[in-house]
């Protein structure tokens, strides 16, 4: 895939961060970015494992879950425009608090953890724009649980 197709595809799944960033910006979060397709029912984070990479949903659904006395307990479901892995980078333990499996084949924009990082300290307008939308999606996913407890 060449970068100005990467280009929209991310745009397209991320329409708000990629106006937010501007075109110089996303490109430098692009280049320190790969792109991984996964196959349907492969897991991509398992719970209390490392995670090293902050993951862009560009295509396809995969389930959170959680192992509670032995049996999978479903969360939740990550759809495009949404990103994963991000509690265990931001938060520096790097370990996952939930497994997350493809339901279909997925596209995913992987960002390992120390170009995150480096990206955040080096690119104050990108840090904002990340950290902004990453406070976003928190808040909208505690809204969320908070309605089905």
């Amino acid at each position: 895939m060449n970068d100005s197709s990467l280009h929209a595809e991310f745009s397209n799944a991320f329409p708000v961060i990629a106006q937010e960033l501007g075109s110089l910006n996303l490109e430098t979060l692009l280049e320190g970015a790969t792109l991984q397709e996964v196959a349907p029912n492969r897991i991509v984070i398992r719970d209390r494992m490392p995670v090293d990479y902050l993951y862009f949903i560009l295509d396809g659904t995969l389930s959170v879950s959680v192992e509670d006395a032995g049996k999978s307990k479903f969360l939740a479901t990550i759809k495009p425009g949404e990103w994963m892995g991000e509690i265990s980078v931001l938060s520096g333990e790097f370990l996952a608090a939930a497994t997350v499996t493809t339901d279909v084949t997925c596209k995913l924009l992987r960002v390992h953890h120390l170009t995150f990082e480096k990206l955040l300290t080096q690119n104050p307008e990108v840090a904002q724009v990340l950290l902004q939308h990453f406070i976003n999606l928190m808040a909208k996913r505690l809204r969320a649980s908070n309605a089905v407890s």
